[in-house]
């Protein structure tokens, strides 16, 4: 109820001072997963950051998971050298409540845990990222109840454009890729290949064996307006990945421990769509087919265990009516109404045990009805009010909402902005059917999470927009969160992991800092803090702080252009103390217990040696700082780096 209460004061307070005009704020990118339309920073309630391509290459990130987590409010947790297992928490909520999409393809893995691979993520094809915080089931779905990150792969605008890299450094790392392209005036063309191989490190505190990583990423994406009010596109992309890891020594420490295990990971997504404008593009339907498989082959001592499959079929049909109309002549109006349809299969292969038999095929379908109204323009006052009602096959019917308000206050070059919403997330096919011998069985009667959050933000620009700050304030509650290791004794002869749904409310709430600055000519600095105090009901007693959600973090981040041809970066991440859960060897039980905070340095430098050439280098954790961000689990100490680049373009 005090969310409601809160809703109406804020709009009622925005709605009073709306009289003031907007003139003279200047226009910023423009957001296309913060809305069901695009729209512009300036006109979204919800809390956005962003990076673009500049910032990859002037960072040399092989990973884009090194970029994120330095935006407020993602934490990133690696359980260990690169091609590890990877989950990134917005918020203080899970990894698998973070809905990911590439060329609006939705990523996530249903055959898994139900999260995005960031692990297998690479930097050579990727384009442009925006991070939305907050729910936004109400116009995405279930895995959207904590953010979206949306990714957009790289295209060209000159008519013909190829470069290739390679580098090598640490850890007998080599990288290469390449990008061709090409745009006419009504089509375009992008191709990029990449290879990354590593032999890594040992993962695991004890030992010496290393562990390897290899992945191959390819995309393929072209677009077309084959008449006036009509366009099409098209992508399709692949990832072929392969890693070792390190196995948990249940026996005698509880913690990884040298073994030799590798894990196989394809993933396909393909997708075709098509726009349509009618009445001077007064109203635009879009329609969207995409298909993304995962295929997940886990080996032991050189010999197959087990599998895991996933196929995810989307139809998405839109229409939104925009309406120049309102109090001003830059008032708009847009309405919007959509059907996202999506079918998911799940198959598990292994061997069976007297005490389960993994191998099962699952099947479920969802329908989502959305409706979305979004205003601008109205005396710097934008808002919108989005609800969406999805009709599961497994699951009750279930209804989201949300709503944001944006208000310029231009004598001050200001921004206030705010959102309030609801959020589900559907139990994965794991959580409720998934089977691995003598550790984990499913929960089929799990009910989905159901959350309801709300965020309220102050920006301010300096200096003629070349410093901008931005604070905001967050707070999340969710009911029957699902705790995937709950530990009941009823299930084989010493009992099993399984899921479970926990009693009570978990909450977090926090401050997300966002700041950039245009220092001098040629040099840019950004920074970023976050708080997050994430609590969940204890299993007897207190509430209990969630795990891997670091109290605090910072990151700073400066790029400057010494010269025309000289370019150096350096980064400073910082993660604080946080928590995790260790499970002893039989028959101890759980114990929580404390990831101590680490900074991480990395610095990287470029030299343009000729118009087309560019060498480079980098060091990744500069001061060879110890740590983990994964209790148990080691990671890579400093590491250097060197390589060139080709461009042709004309």
């Amino acid at each position: 109820m005090h969310y409601s209460i809160l809703s109406i004061a804020l709009f009622a307070c925005l709605l009073n001072i709306a009289h003031v005009r907007a003139d003279n704020i200047p226009e910023d990118n423009v957001v296309v997963s913060a809305h069901r339309t695009p729209a512009t920073r300036s006109d979204t309630g919800s809390a956005v950051s962003s990076i673009d391509r500049q910032i990859i290459e002037a960072r040399q990130t092989v990973f884009i998971t090194d970029l994120l987590r330095d935006l407020p409010s993602l934490a990133v947790s690696r359980t260990g050298h690169i091609g590890s297992q990877t989950a990134i928490r917005i918020r203080g909520a899970e990894a698998n409540h973070v809905l990911v999409r590439i060329d609006g393809i939705e990523v996530n893995d249903p055959s898994t845990d139900g999260t995005f691979a960031f692990s297998h993520l690479t930097a050579n094809d990727i384009g442009h990222i925006e991070v939305v915080r907050g729910p936004q089931s109400a116009l995405w779905g279930s895995d959207a109840l904590a953010g979206v990150i949306d990714i957009q792969t790289r295209r060209s605008t000159a008519p013909w454009s190829a470069d290739g890299f390679f580098e090598g450094g640490a850890f007998d790392t080599t990288n290469a890729g390449m990008h061709v392209g090409a745009r006419g005036a009504k089509a375009g063309i992008d191709v990029t290949a990449s290879h990354v191989e590593s032999d890594g490190t040992n993962i695991s505190r004890s030992g010496t064996e290393d562990d390897g990583y290899e992945n191959r990423t390819a995309n393929l994406r072209v677009d077309a307006e084959v008449m006036d009010n009509l366009s099409l596109d098209a992508s399709l992309r692949y990832v072929d990945a392969s890693k070792q890891f390190d196995e948990i020594d249940f026996i005698a420490t509880g913690l990884p421990a040298d073994a030799d295990r590798e894990s196989d990971n394809r993933q396909t997504t393909v997708g075709a769509g098509a726009r349509f404008a009618l009445f001077d593009r007064a109203w635009i339907q879009t329609l969207r087919l995409t298909q993304t498989t995962n295929d997940n082959d886990e080996f032991a001592d050189g010999q197959w265990t087990s599998a895991a499959e996933a196929e995810k079929t989307g139809v998405y049909y839109q229409s939104t009516w925009h309406l120049p109309t309102g109090p001003t002549e830059a008032s708009a109006q847009h309405v919007t109404l959509a059907i996202d349809y999506e079918d998911e299969a799940f198959k598990q292969h292994g061997i069976a045990a007297p005490w389960g038999d993994p191998n099962q095929a699952q099947n479920m379908h969802n329908a989502g009805f959305v409706g979305e109204y979004r205003a601008t323009g109205f005396g710097g006052l934008s808002f919108s009010i989005g609800i969406r009602h999805d009709d599961n096959s497994d699951f009750d019917d279930i209804t989201t909402f949300r709503s944001t308000a944006a208000y310029r206050i231009a004598p001050w070059d200001a921004r206030l902005h705010a959102s309030l919403g609801t959020g589900q997330k559907s139990p994965t096919f794991t959580d409720r059917f998934g089977f691995f011998p003598d550790q984990f069985r499913g929960n089929p009667n799990l009910k989905p999470e159901k959350s309801r959050a709300f965020d309220i933000g102050y920006e301010q620009r300096f200096a003629d927009d070349r410093v901008r700050t931005d604070i905001t304030y967050f707070r999340r509650r969710l009911t029957d969160e699902i705790d995937g290791f709950f530990y009941d004794t009823s299930l084989g002869p010493f009992g099993m992991f399984t899921a479970a749904n926990r009693r009570g409310t978990s909450n977090s709430r926090g401050v997300e800092v966002e700041a950039s600055a245009d220092i001098m000519p040629g040099t840019r600095a950004a920074a970023s803090y976050t708080y997050t105090d994430a609590v969940q009901p204890g299993a007897a007693g207190p509430a209990q702080q969630e795990t891997r959600r670091p109290r605090h973090m910072a990151a700073l981040n400066v790029n400057t252009a010494i010269t025309d041809q000289m370019q150096f970066n350096i980064n400073w991440s910082y993660s604080g103390t946080q928590t995790d859960e260790f499970f002893p060897p039989f028959p101890a039980s759980s114990q929580i217990v404390t990831i101590g905070a680490y900074t991480l340095v990395d610095a990287s430098a470029s030299i343009a040696v000729t118009d087309n050439v560019t060498v480079f280098a980098r060091v990744e954790n500069l001061f060879d700082e110890t740590y983990e961000n994964v209790y148990g689990y080691a990671t890579a100490g400093i590491g250097a780096f060197i390589g060139a680049r080709i461009r042709l373009a004309n």
